[in-house]
């Protein structure tokens, strides 16, 4: 995978879970790897992305069920799900809250774009801090599903323009439709029951 710092890479035809795994177990050049992805504020966690992740990654539901409804636009809530042994790179999943309610006829775009602009800056923050707590020379990615324009409603070329906005210094992986359906198995260890 090759990346341009000026815009995403948009990946169609990778599973977006085999790449996070390939990339936290890629020894020396492995990276921390960061999921960022829409979440509501009604805590509904089960359909679109959120139900692959759920099937995966069982503790990213149950940390965002811990909200319950106290989950506010805006916030984020990071929740860490593997760490490989040896070179420490791990997978990060973070619940961006920047859903407003669900999607409905009486609400055709519960994505808030002022809460996606809020948790899309907490998770670049969170990205220089990884990097800094791991040394300078540590290699820190975001890899994502195109978030929010789906079941959330919004514009995805003005979603596109805040990514190349606000994770300009970061490398970004952005995941089409065909690389979210039916993740095959891998051999990964998920930090639920730790």
């Amino acid at each position: 995978m090759t990346h341009n710092k000026q815009s995403p890479a948009l990946i169609k035809n990778y599973n977006i879970f085999d790449s996070i795994i390939e990339r936290i177990n890629s020894k020396e050049k492995g990276s921390h790897v960061i999921v960022p992805h829409i979440c509501n504020n009604v805590n509904a966690f089960g359909a679109g992305f959120a139900a692959d992740v759920s099937q995966k990654f069982p503790e990213v539901k149950m940390n965002f069920h811990m909200l319950g409804t106290k989950a506010k636009l805006g916030q984020v809530q990071f929740v860490s799900v593997v760490k490989e042994p040896t070179y420490k790179h791990e997978i990060i999943f973070a619940n961006m809250i920047a859903q407003n309610n669900l999607l409905s006829k009486d609400n055709p775009r519960p994505l808030n774009y002022a809460a996606l602009v809020r948790t899309m800056n907490e998770v670049k923050v969170y990205c220089q801090t990884l990097k800094k707590k791991h040394e300078e020379s540590a290699n820190v990615e975001i890899h994502a599903p195109k978030f929010g324009s789906g079941l959330a409603g919004g514009n995805w070329d003005f979603i596109a323009c805040l990514i190349q906005d606000i994770w300009n210094d970061i490398p970004v992986y952005i995941y089409g439709l065909q690389a979210q359906v039916k993740p095959r198995n891998v051999n990964y260890k998920s930090n639920q029951g730790r």
